[in-house]
């Protein structure tokens, strides 16, 4: 009996905290009706983003098949756009982005609006692309995700300039733990005349002295035949040396001559650098963590596989669209969006992660504004492994064992 009271009890005391609960919401209707920020109905705050594309010439003597695809790194662009508004469309923010190759009027219009501008841009003219874009828009993001110039990673400190794309050292340390793992201690280097294929060749100089390599010899490439016509008689004469070698290092950043390396060299050894074992950002055959899907998406909207230059541009929209997951866009100084300056302080100074199918969480150094990342060792049909290799140890992160991470931005090389 004393149980069916307080059953009694309890139910009457539910009954009226209901119907209470029920009142105060019925005398609010304005309450009952709010919607949260990230919810699918919230109108989106769009960031228009640019994509500065400088074309470069191929230079006469490359092979057809080995020249990039017209829409190279736009198209990872694209892909990358696709992903961030799938995660925008539920937190309120929407990403856009317009295409340029020259900063011509209607240019000017789109940068000056634009808080992110992503270049794609030959060495020679990257610097004056981005103090082109900075005085047009002096608040702007600049996202660096075609070159790997060593040297751009030490300038434009004032400014905000971001790195997707791998350095050349970050690339040549891979190689170098890859020949210390081998035990090839010897390498003969090769280089052809281009600006770019000496900034290749100079870091690799760096890596050779930090993992205590033998450069047997240092020779360039002078172009001076066709060939296509003699390959096989002068290959084999330009790689002889006096003392022997393991493994040959080849910058060849405008393919040139590094194609005809492999099994044709004087000595029978690896090849490595622009030929051979390539250190690249991204490599098409890499599907672990989740990047078959990415890779597959791809194929399927642009009938080709993705390359570093597409994934550099990828990871910067990725990067932004983590950012603006961060960052206080209610400054009613700036009409409610976001800044470059803003996006650029939650990824350097809140060391933001960037998930980027690559296994690890890639984050931005603050020294030299480079993205972090693995390199892949691969060759033409397979990947090898990603560095940095087992065995290669940092006291923060691991993947500080790749590129230059004891000078600063101010520092010059």
């Amino acid at each position: 009996m004393k149980k069916a009271k307080v059953w009694i009890g309890i139910s009457t005391l539910l009954l009226s905290v209901s119907a209470l609960h029920a009142h105060v919401y019925a005398q609010s209707p304005n309450q009952s009706g709010t919607k949260f920020k990230g919810q699918a109905e919230a109108q989106p705050n769009t960031t228009n983003m640019v994509y500065l594309n400088l074309r470069r010439t191929p230079p006469a003597g490359t092979p057809s098949y080995l020249i990039s695809p017209t829409d190279e790194g736009i198209a990872g662009a694209e892909i990358g756009i696709e992903d961030a508004n799938i995660t925008g469309k539920f937190l309120g923010y929407a990403l856009t982005l317009s295409y340029i190759n020259a900063l011509d009027s209607a240019a000017i219009d789109a940068i000056t609006h634009a808080p992110v501008v992503l270049i794609d841009s030959p060495d020679a003219q990257y610097q004056e692309a981005v103090r082109s874009v900075v005085s047009i828009n002096p608040s702007a993001l600049v996202m660096n995700v075609a070159s790997g110039k060593d040297a751009f990673r030490h300038m434009h400190c004032e400014l905000n300039v971001l790195h997707t794309y791998p350095s050349y050292q970050m690339k040549t340390d891979a190689l170098g733990q890859w020949l210390r793992v081998k035990r090839l201690g010897s390498v003969l280097t090769l280089r052809g005349a281009h600006e770019s294929d000496k900034a290749y060749l100079d870091a690799f100089l760096r890596t050779a002295k930090k993992f205590k390599l033998n450069i047997v010899e240092a020779k360039t490439w002078q172009a001076s035949f066709d060939l296509r016509r003699s390959a096989f008689s002068e290959i084999p004469l330009f790689t002889r040396t006096k003392q022997p070698y393991d493994a040959i290092f080849a910058a060849d950043t405008q393919s040139q001559y590094a194609y005809s390396l492999p099994f044709n060299t004087h000595l029978i050894v690896p090849i490595m650098g622009s030929a051979g074992l390539k250190p690249l950002g991204w490599h098409f055959t890499h599907e672990q963590w989740g990047a078959r899907q990415l890779q597959n998406r791809f194929k399927d909207k642009f009938s080709r596989t993705m390359n570093e230059v597409d994934f550099a541009a990828y990871a910067a929209i990725i990067a932004i669209s983590t950012a603006l997951q961060r960052s206080e866009s209610s400054d009613s100084e700036n009409n409610g969006s976001v800044t470059g300056t803003q996006l650029f302080n939650a990824l350097i100074g809140e060391q933001l992660s960037v998930a980027a199918y690559k296994g690890r969480q890639l984050t931005f150094r603050e020294s030299t504004r480079q993205l972090r990342q693995p390199i892949a060792l691969a060759h033409e049909d397979a990947l090898v492994i990603h560095a940095p290799l087992p065995g290669f140890l940092h006291q923060r992160d691991e993947l500080d064992t790749l590129g230059d991470t004891t000078n600063t931005c101010k520092d010059t090389l």
